[in-house]
């Protein structure tokens, strides 16, 4: 399951950061997954609450907001969602030559703190 390969990734992002506020309690968490992960809300959030266990994020919700991949196209200059995420073809025009501008990114998006 590469659920726990990015659940640690995000875990040890969002400790190394809180690192620098020491006085600090993480009230709430929120991260935007990118559609190409596959990643499996369920899942994540099991590897989350195992591994932050003993840490400054025990018990701190952790937010998931699913994104939709969107691409720009080099052949048409269009943007939107693909048919496909497997297969990354232009909806519009059906060309390759496309880049992804959203969907494709894990991020950090919110770490609310409160000062102790």
């Amino acid at each position: 399951m590469h659920e726990g390969h990015f659940t640690e990734q995000i875990v040890e992002s969002i400790l190394q950061e809180l690192a620098k506020y020491p006085k600090a309690k993480v009230r709430s968490v929120t991260v935007r997954v990118g559609e190409v992960f596959h990643l499996v809300p369920e899942s994540v959030l099991m590897h989350y609450d195992v591994m932050t266990k003993d840490s400054p994020l025990q018990g701190v919700k952790l937010d998931l907001i699913q994104e939709t991949l969107q691409v720009v196209c080099g052949q048409c200059n269009k943007q939107g969602p693909v048919e496909d995420h497997h297969l990354l073809l232009c909806s519009f025009c059906h060309s390759r030559q496309v880049k992804p501008v959203l969907g494709d990114k894990i991020t950090i998006e919110k770490v609310e703190l409160e000062k102790l």
